[in-house]
């Protein structure tokens, strides 16, 4: 049955715009990158021109790289005024004691990879793919009462778990595929990655908030987050297929469950900790960078008196996202099943 889903999926229109969306986003990811650590360009907005750094190559990455330590020193030498600070200069210090960034080293694969990895036009891209897909698995079928034959059938079962298996897998092999992509495109513009085990604040332009990562484990870290994403909205579509009896219902209700985040984030009067969760894990925030999660370090929150990093805990809820997902929609199936 699962074979039939995939051949069904293939079938239909929306195969035709994801392979266009598909082709989209590997096109514009071949232009995409950030400023490499070897670049130093800028507008100068009292002589109202665009500067750009003809010096050496090195000796800008490394006047770069010298600046950012400094600033991760400073912390390092400041009074704790308050809890964050205490945390930022532990972390400091941690990332000081593996890699003192004394020289620079090449990193500019791992840079404009990082960057692609989760870069919002990208994964708006996915989302709309997921979307389209998953939000009509069911409903589709309801509407050309395809349904009421498949729920005589002695395969219904096998059918509707079929759906549930591609909401799973579906994000994650289609962002597969985007990094197998967007890692062949940046080696050949870039080179093989070199000198991943180094600290992660090398890569980045926010050096004091980034966690005491390798640059290897803090590009992982963003993987898993944008998976777990991806798969919170695929789990979520299928459910509003199995709940809707249409497909614009469908897709609006996939559309408000992405946006519901940043609504509930207007609304002060809700408690001080959930606002503070909101405002960093909210999925449109978080797709258009205004939010950093992976290796980022966003303060902390307090839970049933402990004091827990609040990158982490926005994690947990994406993965719980998941968990609740996967569980609802067993719950429709089962329903679906005994009507």
């Amino acid at each position: 049955m699962l074979t039939w889903e995939i051949k069904k999926i293939i079938k239909e229109k929306t195969s035709i715009i994801a392979l266009v969306l598909l082709a989209v986003m590997f096109l514009q990811i071949s232009f995409i990158k950030p400023m490499l650590e070897t670049q130093n360009e800028y507008f100068d907005e009292s002589k109202k021109e665009y500067f750009i750094d003809k010096r050496d190559k090195e000796v800008i990455a490394n006047e770069k790289l010298q600046n950012k330590v400094e600033q991760i020193n400073e912390i390092i030498k400041s009074i704790p005024s308050d809890g964050q600070t205490k945390a930022l200069s532990k972390m400091s210090n941690e990332k000081i004691k593996l890699d003192d960034g004394s020289k620079y080293e090449n990193v500019d694969f791992y840079k404009v990879f990082s960057y692609r990895v989760d870069f919002g036009l990208s994964i708006m891209i996915m989302i709309i793919i997921l979307v389209m897909i998953c939000s009509n698995l069911y409903v589709d079928e309801q509407i050309s009462n395809v349904s009421t034959i498949m729920l005589s059938s002695k395969n219904k079962n096998k059918a509707l778990n079929s759906k549930l298996l591609i909401a799973v897998f579906l994000p994650v092999i289609l962002y597969g595929v985007y990094i197998l992509g967007t890692g062949i495109i940046t080696y050949i513009q870039y080179g093989k990655p070199l000198n991943g085990s180094l600290q992660a604040y090398r890569i980045s332009d926010i050096a004091l908030l980034i966690k005491p990562l390798t640059i290897n484990q803090y590009v992982i870290n963003q993987m898993v987050t944008s998976v777990f994403m991806l798969m919170g909205i695929s789990l979520a579509s299928l459910l509003s297929s199995f709940i809707s009896d249409n497909s614009v219902k469908s897709i609006g209700l996939s559309v408000g469950f992405i946006a519901l985040g940043k609504i509930l984030t207007m609304f002060k009067f809700l408690p001080t900790k959930i606002l503070q969760l909101l405002g960093i894990s909210n999925y449109v925030d978080v797709i258009m960078g205004m939010g950093k999660i992976s290796g980022f370090y966003n303060g902390s929150i307090n839970i049933m008196s402990k004091s827990l990093d609040l990158s982490n805990v926005c994690l947990a809820v994406y993965a719980l996202i998941v968990v609740i997902g996967v569980l609802a929609n067993i719950y429709c199936i089962k329903k679906v099943l005994t009507k």
